[in-house]
């Protein structure tokens, strides 16, 4: 059986959790840009967080692509339907 692929608000919340394990105090909104809220090592390690949780791996452009968490929240829901469907 293949494991169902995790809607929005579930991918929002694991993030926002990892987020929290990872320290960051900062709010990370949806319409926040994640430069404003995170540094370059907090973005770095909440990527590298994001792809160990979700087993992924962010793509050059992904990380140019994300600005927002909404934009965050999309790319992975992007990458785990292209590895459902793998």
């Amino acid at each position: 059986m293949t494991p169902s692929l995790p809607d929005e608000t579930q991918i929002r919340t694991e993030i926002l959790l990892l987020a929290k394990k990872q320290g960051i105090k900062g709010d990370l909104e949806d319409h926040l840009e994640l430069a404003s809220v995170l540094d370059s090592m907090q973005r770095l390690a909440l990527v590298v967080a994001i792809e160990d949780h979700f087993l992924i791996s962010f793509a050059p452009e992904d990380d140019e692509r994300a600005v927002t968490l909404s934009d965050v929240v999309e790319i992975v829901r992007a990458h785990c339907l292209a590895k459902q469907h793998a």
